[in-house]
């Protein structure tokens, strides 16, 4: 923290050892960057700030949220109801709103708030200021506010929760750094080409690259990570160097490489052909089943008896080698570092895209990678593996019978996954499996339309490197010049409308008719647009999906997935917790709030229309008699004044007590007051 006085933007410290690492190994590997690194720096760490405060308000961590109050202040008025002339001392800082937060009776958490939005999201300002004493100290990083809060709201994972705070900034900053390299050679190449935006860019990359290339195009631009966390840029457990080399914006490939592991020591789920993981990749890729052979045949031993499944070069370095020394050593477990492919980090990192098949085909490949990223350490589950490839299927088989959703949803198909299994006296069998397993995914041009421009979630409401808005506002743009629309914010709300009409049916028909939530936030959807119309949703990854069987069963399904998953639920509440948070807050929440900020929309006008296009799934569903109990019970939550989401900063804080919820406040709730069907039927007509 800093004393006001003696804040100087123009001189950059490293204040943590995370920093430092960052710095010299940029020095030492990459000194181009090093300069670029100090100067993002503060950027980092303000953008990291923020998105803590904003999560502590949301969580309402120490009743962050329900025991502050709003202070207006000015440089000329005293607040008579603050006799401790507090007004007065932010006044004379910064006037106009701030919130105040009183630690104890001597010290003041102090900031302003830039705007409001649903389910009590907030975006902070600065200064944030500590008042103590009758001193204004400034937090300018997340470091220092962990550091106050901890010393007035004890928790067992503060210590825990500011290293990886830390490990963000760090990495946020160097995510800075390259990307704006990269958005400069964007904008010159779009000159070059004449290109009047970003959306147009990717045109006409599309036009002469095959759709992957276009995916890999957007999810670059994310460049800060999961839109909510403050950890998004998290990768705890990669050195700085292991960045350089594997992170979003590392300009060389990543290499997978395959390892053998004993039939009899491998839990398998195979694709529909019978292949297993390593089987599909070499009948995909023929040079490296010569690999394999050549490997084998220096001992004369038979690979038949083994699966191979693809390993991320760096956990196979770092995680495998050591970790399964023993194994490697009697060749239970078998690297083969001949056999390798070259492949794309996604913007998960894990999640690989391959090089080029002889056929011209790509394959996506999730890889265990053991480093905390978010919330989660990302190595995977054997229930993830083995069940990857069975609830694909079953989707698909409901995707395929439900008429509403067969032409606008597609599913990325997990074909075949894989895991080591460690005996019955392994001393840590769980994190033994998790580090060797895959799974392998299918690209999206196997399921593409021509003309279809596809789009990530993540990426539509990261800064646009063309026009320096956003992608949601370039498409905006054009869905309203394609009308002859000048009213940005009218179009805006009807963008929001067709958005959510897309989005909405495949969550709620899953949930209340199947029992089914996945996880539809921004990272796991990928939208098609056709002249900037969102016109198919595709989504991706069920390894957070969760499954409540009774409602599956009164369809007629049955599933059998690995015993002990905790993908399937005996609680209703969880799987419709998991369907809502994810949707609503984490990713509508955002789109509304973007085109709030951006298009001047009505957010009560763009909540109404929601509100009604999900009154009007549930009435249809409501039409099946068997389904109006469940239809009910859904619409209570959904319309409720509060609905739950993920506290990710309460489960840091306390990481032994599993999933954490808090309540925020529901905008569907807030925007019934009014009749939304008319508007929703307005809204028909001008289209």
């Amino acid at each position: 923290m800093s004393h006001l006085q003696d804040i100087t933007p123009d001189r950059v410290q490293l204040r943590t050892i995370e920093e430092l690492r960052m710095y010299e190994t940029l020095g030492a590997n990459a000194p181009r960057y090093a300069a670029a690194f100090l100067a993002q720096l503060p950027r980092a760490r303000t953008v990291v700030l923020h998105r803590l405060l904003a999560a502590l308000w949301r969580e309402n961590v120490g009743a962050i949220r329900t025991a502050s109050r709003r202070l207006d202040v000015s440089t000329h008025a005293l607040d008579r109801a603050d006799p401790s002339a507090l007004s007065a001392l932010l006044g004379g800082v910064q006037p106009g709103a701030w919130q105040v937060y009183e630690l104890d009776g001597t010290a003041v958490l102090a900031f302003p708030i830039r705007a409001e939005h649903s389910f009590n999201n907030v975006e902070p300002d600065n200064p944030v200021l500590c008042l103590r004493a009758g001193e204004a100290i400034a937090i300018e990083s997340p470091h220092d506010l962990v550091e106050l809060l901890a010393e007035y709201e004890p928790a067992p994972g503060w210590r825990s929760f500011a290293a990886e705070l830390a490990d963000a900034v760090a990495n946020l900053t160097l995510a800075y750094a390259r990307s704006e390299e990269q958005r400069l050679a964007l904008r010159q190449l779009a000159v070059q080409l004449h290109a009047p935006d970003t959306v147009g860019l990717a045109q006409m990359v599309s036009a002469r690259e095959a759709p992957e290339d276009v995916m890999v195009f957007f999810e670059r631009l994310n460049t800060e990570g999961h839109n909510l966390h403050p950890c998004g840029r998290g990768r705890l457990g990669m050195q700085p160097a292991a960045l350089l080399r594997h992170d979003l914006e590392s300009e060389t490939s990543t290499d997978l490489i395959l390892v053998g592991v004993r039939r009899e020591r491998a839990e398998s789920t195979p694709d529909e052909q019978g292949r297993d993981v390593g089987q599909l990749l070499c009948a995909e890729y023929p040079r490296l089943d010569t690999a394999i052979r050549e490997h084998f045949g220096v001992d004369q031993r038979d690979p038949t008896g083994y699966v191979f499944l693809p390993v991320h070069a760096w956990q196979l370095e770092q995680v495998v080698r050591p970790l399964l020394a023993d194994e490697i050593a009697d060749r239970t477990v078998v690297p083969v570092p001949a056999a390798r492919l070259a492949g794309v980090p996604t913007s998960s990192v894990r999640t690989l895209l391959t090089e080029r098949s002889p056929v011209g085909r790509r394959l996506l490949v999730k890889t265990a990678l053991d480093t905390l990223i978010g919330s989660t350490r990302r190595s995977i589950s054997a229930h993830t593996t083995n069940n990857g490839p069975v609830y694909s299927r079953l989707l698909r088989q409901i995707i395929d019978r439900e008429p509403v959703l067969a032409d606008r949803i597609v599913l990325l198909d997990e074909l075949a996954g894989a895991s080591y299994l460690p005996l019955a006296h392994d001393p840590d069998p769980d994190r033994r499996s998790r580090a060797l397993s895959a799974l392998v995914r299918r690209n999206i041009s196997a399921y593409l339309r021509p003309d279809e421009l596809p789009v990530p979630g993540c990426a539509l409401i990261a800064r646009a490197p063309v026009t320096e808005s956003s992608l949601l506002v370039e498409l905006i743009s054009r869905y309203a010049a394609s009308r002859g629309e000048e009213d940005l914010g009218m179009v805006g709300l009807r963008f929001a409308e067709e958005y959510a009409m897309l989005l909405l049916p495949v969550t709620m028909i899953l949930m209340t008719k199947y029992g089914i939530a996945v996880e539809a936030h921004l990272q796991n959807c990928i939208f098609t647009f056709v002249d900037a119309v969102p016109t198919r949703l595709v989504l991706r990854d069920w390894g957070g999906i969760r499954i409540y069987p009774p409602r599956l069963r009164r369809q007629g399904l049955r599933l059998d997935p690995r015993p002990g998953t905790v993908t399937v639920t005996d609680d209703v509440h969880v799987m419709r917790a998991k369907a809502l948070y994810t949707v609503l807050s984490n990713h509508l929440g955002e789109v509304v709030a973007h085109v709030v900020a951006r298009c001047d929309v009505n957010p009560r006008a763009a909540w109404q229309r929601i509100r009604a296009v999900l009154q009007g799934l549930l009435a249809d569903l409501d039409a099946d008699p068997a389904l109006r109990e469940d239809v009910a019970a859904d619409r209570a939550v959904l319309l409720a004044p509060t609905l739950p989401i993920k506290a990710f900063v309460r489960m840091r804080l306390d990481p032994a007590g599993g999933d954490q919820y808090a309540q925020v406040r529901n905008p569907l709730h807030e925007s019934g007051v009014h009749s939304c069907a008319p508007a929703l039927a307005r809204g028909r007509e001008r289209r």
